[in-house]
Order: structure tokens, then sequence, then C-alpha cells
């Protein structure tokens, strides 16, 4: 595994999620979209259309519905059993050439959603060092987590070798309504051969931070939801955690405060 992985800056873990882990995580994100299709005076979907049909609904009405859904199922339990695998931490050790006793920290693990033709959230040729926290020692993960990931799904593609390039050069793209892209100059991609990689579900990849990837385009009729994710070696010295900050929808706690204790003056 350690040489392919040296080789060509990625390997993939046939059995990187348990069956059950992805059973789990399925019913949870079904109970989530259901839980906001209540929300928005929708019904119920109880049938494997609800990754869909449910997902759309909610857009229709407005898509912050479904960035509630995106924003809730990556703080489920379900979803900290899979990025919490001891699998998956020993791996990225292992490739890391690291000590058992290593901290690992995850940073901004997700399952992703891509619905089809949405291009919004698609990013070109990258590599993941302008996304993350600056000078880390680090891996990355991808997987399947609700359909199996095909060329129609538009599934991870990757430079085989691209990472052996380091810091590759690369411009900053403010696109507007898109997320910023980072991307490598097409010089240094057309010196490689892309390669799609269809994954199954319960398969995992795990990558350099160097390597040169994208997301394909999802022209197929389904949501394409993927594990994206990355673990940082906390005793590497120049990693420093990042502060998280968190907004509300809404009503926040102070107005929630200043609402109940109008009512005791």
């Amino acid at each position: 595994m350690e040489v392919f992985f040296e080789e060509n800056g990625f390997v993939l873990i046939s059995s990187g999620i348990p069956d059950q882990d992805i059973q789990d995580f399925r019913a949870v994100l079904c109970n989530v979209i259901n839980a906001f299709l209540l929300k928005a005076a929708l019904p119920e979907i109880n049938s494997e259309l609800v990754f869909t049909d449910g997902l759309q609904a909610l857009e229709r009405v407005d898509h912050e519905l479904v960035a509630s859904v995106y924003d809730t199922i990556f703080q489920t339990p379900a979803f900290f059993r899979i990025v919490g695998s001891k699998n998956i931490e020993r791996t990225v050790k292992h490739l890391l050439r690291i000590g058992e006793d290593h901290p690992l920290y995850g940073f901004t693990n997700r399952c992703l959603i891509a619905p089809p033709t949405d291009e919004r959230r698609t990013y070109g040729w990258h590599q993941e060092v302008f996304y993350t926290v600056p000078h880390g020692r680090y891996l990355q993960t991808w997987a399947p987590l609700i359909f199996d990931t095909t060329t129609e799904t538009g599934t991870i593609e990757v430079c085989p070798g691209s990472h052996k390039e380091g810091l590759a050069k690369q411009y900053w793209n403010e696109i507007p309504g898109r997320s910023t892209q980072i991307l490598i100059d097409e010089e240094i991609i057309g010196r490689y051969k892309p390669a799609q990689v269809e994954m199954k579900l319960g398969e995992l990849m795990i990558f350099s931070g160097y390597l040169a990837h994208r997301s394909g385009h999802n022209s197929s009729s389904k949501v394409r939801y993927s594990l994206v994710g990355m673990y940082h070696d906390v005793r590497h010295k120049p990693f420093n955690t990042p502060k998280l900050t968190f907004g509300y929808r809404g009503q926040t706690p102070r107005d929630y405060y200043d609402a109940v204790q109008k009512h005791y003056v």
C-alpha cells in the first residue's frame, strides 16, 4: 500500500467504511431530509427517492433548507462514527509515517452534496494546501456515502504522481456565485494523465494534500453525496489549531434571551 501511495499520491481502501456505518448514515440522512421537508410543509418521502427528490423539493422552496441539511448531517453521531473510524486513523498515521501517539486533527470533514448539473461548488484542478491549515502535514479522504460514484455522477478525478510537484504553481480565481477557485496551472496538469476513479460504497480514497484532483460533473439524475475531509498531524511543529465560528439562522441566543427575559421585567 505505501509503495503505491508514494508513487501515485493516493490509495484506495476496499473496506474503508463498514457497511453498518454506511447504512446508519443513510438512515440519518433520510430522517434529516424528511425533518426539513416537514418544516417546509412538504410530505415526507420514506424511500430511496428522498435522497434526490426530497432534496430537490427543498431546493425549489428555498436553498437555505438544503444548506441546513448540509450543516446538520456532518454533526450527527452517525457521521462522527465514519470520520472517527480507528481504521481511518491507523491508515492515515501509517501513510504519514508518524507514531500511534501522534494526535490527529480532523478538518472540514463533511458530506458534500452535488445535485445534478449544479456547478456552484465544483472545483477545477487543485491542491488542498490553500484550503486548509497553512504549512500542515496531513492527508485527505474521499468516499461515496449514499450511492456508488461513477463517471456519470461526477466521481473524483486525480492526476496520479502529481503530488511529487510539491507546492504547484496556482492562481486565485474569484467567480461570482461560486466558491473561490485556487487552480493549478494547466501546463502542470498537461504533464499527467488524469484518471476518473469510480468507487463503490464502502471504498475510501486517502490521498496527499499535494495531489492534483477535482470532482467531475454530475450529469446523472441523482444527487451525489461524498465524504471529504482531512487529518492533520497535531505534533507537526507549524500546525496551529484554527478557530471555528458558528453563525445562526434566524434567532440568535441573545435574541432568544431577550425575548424570554422581557417577561420577567
